[in-house]
């Protein structure tokens, strides 16, 4: 496993004399009170905590110690055994075996001790069988009296003097945390009065106050420095390495692909990058949700990958890259691929309404639908499927640790979901902005572009305005329009645009200023404002005055109510037509070279191996012009042309063929066959490969 940080291994140290010492006050409890339930589960809890988190470490002797003593007060708690007093000396024995293991950590590093009597006789305990619990406790004394180091000894229960390291509850970091806040909100107000010093100033010309100010900004400007820095010295507490939820994944890929039947191997690059307990908490759900997709949804079995020329073990790659105080997780395959009309089609069935919307969305519009509630373009529930792969328990969660999420897939190639959340939720960035004169926080985790434009740029349909964006028609709604009490706009040179993403979908929200990017502390929101849905919350700004959090999916929803206008419609009507064009030819680098000649000119290219593969592919999507290679395995050209010509949605299609011989028998037979074009591979240059092509696609 990966190498795990100091800083890691003395907080493990320390919850594991903290979780011991509570087992112990529990044991004794439960010895006095055979029926105190309260008591057995607090023990089990801390039995299973310390197992948990030795597994994860990589610390097998106190995972396997931990592991078998909960086993003896599961019996217990099942009624098979009594909590005796042979049983009591036994699990503190295993206690005492566990502070040495502890002890090992800190001096070498590693927990290993030799441990198969204690082992040995929790199994017999635990099953119910009599043990001489006095022989053993004898015999465990005198192993430990010839090979006791008192170094381990000391390490354990050192001095007051010599501990490094204590272990502090999460709820007083988050207290400390919001102190932060306040001071930074107050130190806000300062600056904002030493603005007022200034103005003052200037309207005086007082030589003596501008040096007062001077200092005092001076001063100011060296507090928020220390503060921010303190700030970031704390929120690190709360830090933990991702490593500890993505190490596990490795074992649950090698068993759930095995129980698929699927041969996978999982890649993980080793990482040192730490976030936030609370977002690693929740982070683990969301990785073995996408990791089960990849696995039952994704990656094709050793047959069907041997058939589409793959290698039969598939690969599942998580990667993960810190960009500033964001992480950016991606979890790809080397699967299928999505099929984007299998899930127009199974959207079309679900949202009737919406056909007409749903035949016109990109690829990447329809993969939306894949998180929702209950959709699967899945017809057989296997037992993984079973066991909540649902991605709309993906989306929830994201928008819980204030991430977001999207889906690139090419077909027969793999998916990828890509996942970019905060480092840490102990503050939220985002644009205060001002609508109605009032002031608003909104959550940058949404806002993917600020732009600004003039009252001239907009288009106009159907009364609703739009903007065009990277060839994308925007609808824009003026951010005022959400409250009841509209004071209109300022006449403005230019408007100030949030480009807002959600469910893979745009918006422009207009604001009459975005005034500046902050990072404060959320705090809830009062409960006269719990029903107002566009709102999450509240921050203080510089003046300490509450300003309300919008929340963007909720913000987005109301604006798409208030659409008169189906933009799906317009852009459908608009758009240039993109041709499609299939290459035929066995050499992969003729098919890389035509294959660019032709994206190049703007036209959508697939490629075939032989002329079985394009006559597979030419049956399965209706293509504007075939090219094909005269000479392949298999299928020839000539072959194939033929086939072509005898479908009926390939009779007037045009198929030009490439080839070296040039001699007329074979132009003669290619000509009969109705080819339209032929190009001579000693005569092969792009300019002519494309005005042929363009000359034979003409409307």
């Amino acid at each position: 496993m990966a190498k795990v940080s100091s800083d890691i291994i003395e907080s493990y140290v320390s919850e594991v004399k903290e979780l011991l010492e509570s087992a112990r006050k529990d044991i004794m409890t439960l010895k006095n009170s055979q029926s105190d339930s309260d008591a057995l589960s607090n023990l089990l809890r801390s039995l299973h905590t310390i197992k948990g988190n030795s597994r994860m470490l990589g610390f097998p002797t106190i995972e396997k110690l931990s592991h078998a003593v909960e086993d003896i007060y599961k019996s217990v708690k099942d009624g098979k055994i009594k909590n005796t007093d042979r049983l009591v000396k036994l699990v503190y024995a295993v206690a005492d075996k566990i502070e040495e293991c502890v002890a090992s950590i800190i001096k070498k590093g590693t927990d290993e001790k030799n441990i198969e009597s204690y082992l040995l006789y929790c199994d017999k305990i635990a099953a119910g069988e009599l043990i001489d619990i006095d022989s053993f406790i004898t015999e465990i004394k005198r192993e430990k009296g010839e090979n006791l180091e008192e170094d381990d000894e000391d390490e354990f229960n050192e001095p007051v003097s010599e501990i490094q390291s204590i272990r502090i509850k999460l709820s007083r970091v988050n207290d400390i945390i919001t102190a932060f806040d306040t001071m930074i909100t107050r130190e806000f107000h300062l600056k904002h009065q030493l603005d007022e010093l200034q103005k003052f100033e200037e309207s005086t010309g007082n030589h003596e106050l501008a040096k007062i100010r001077k200092q005092f900004e001076s001063d100011i400007y060296a507090l928020e420095t220390s503060i921010f820095s303190v700030q970031e010295q704390v929120f690190d507490l709360r830090m933990l390495p991702i490593s500890i939820v993505l190490k596990p994944l490795e074992n649950t890929i090698a068993l759930e692909s095995m129980n698929l039947g699927k041969n996978v191997k999982c890649e993980i690059p080793s990482t040192d990058i730490a976030i936030d307990k609370v977002i690693l908490e929740e982070l683990g759900d969301i990785l073995m949700h996408l990791v089960r997709n990849a696995l039952d949804h994704g990656i094709e079995s050793p047959e069907e990958r041997k058939k589409a020329g793959k290698d039969k073990q598939g690969t599942i790659t998580i990667s993960c890259v810190r960009e500033a105080k964001h992480i950016e997780l991606k979890i790809s395959d080397d699967g299928r691929g999505l099929d984007y009309e299998k899930i127009r089609e199974k959207a079309t069935k679900v949202y009737p309404e919406r056909t007409e919307e749903i035949k016109n969305m990109s690829d990447r519009e329809l993969s939306q639908f894949l998180f929702q509630s209950g959709f699967s373009t899945k017809d057989k529930v296997t037992e993984l499927s079973g066991r909540g792969v649902g991605l709309d328990v993906v989306w929830a969660t994201v928008e819980k640790i204030k991430g977001r999420i999207k889906i690139e897939s090419t077909s027969g190639k793999g998916t990828s979901f890509i996942l970019h959340f905060p480092l840490s939720l102990s503050t939220l960035q985002g644009l205060f902005v001002y609508s109605n004169d009032e002031k608003y926080l909104i959550p940058s985790q949404h806002i993917v572009d600020i732009i600004y434009r003039k009252k001239n740029e907009y288009i106009t349909l159907q009364n609703q305005s739009y903007i065009r964006l990277e060839g994308q028609l925007i609808p824009c709604f003026s951010l005022s329009s959400l409250f009841d009490e509209q004071k209109g706009y300022k006449n403005q040179d230019a408007d100030s645009i949030l480009i807002a993403e959600y469910m893979e979908q745009r918006i422009g929200i207009v604001v009459e200023q975005v005034q500046q990017f902050v990072s404060l502390v959320v705090k809830p929101l009062p409960a006269a404002f719990k029903n107002f849905s566009i709102l999450q919350g509240i921050v203080f700004d510089e003046h300490y005055d509450i300003v309300p959090i919008l929340h963007v999916p909720d913000i987005l929803k109301k604006f798409k109510s208030l659409r008169g206008y189906d933009i799906k419609k317009y852009e459908a009507a608009s758009k240039k037509r993109v041709q499609h064009i299939l290459i035929v030819d066995d050499s992969d680098t003729t098919r890389q070279i035509e294959r660019s000649i032709l994206e190049g000119a703007e036209f959508s290219v697939d490629t075939a191996v032989d002329g079985i593969d394009g006559l597979e592919k030419a049956k399965a999507k209706q293509y504007d012009l075939v090219m094909s290679d005269k000479d392949m395995p298999r299928m020839t050209g000539l072959v194939l042309l033929d086939n072509l010509r005898r479908m009926e949605q390939y009779k007037e299609v045009p198929v030009v063929i490439v080839s070296a011989d040039q001699s007329p028998e074979v132009l003669a037979e290619f000509n009969r066959l109705g080819a339209n074009a032929i190009i001579a591979k000693s005569d092969f240059e792009r300019s002519k490969l494309i005005s042929t092509i363009k000359s034979l696609l003409k409307d």
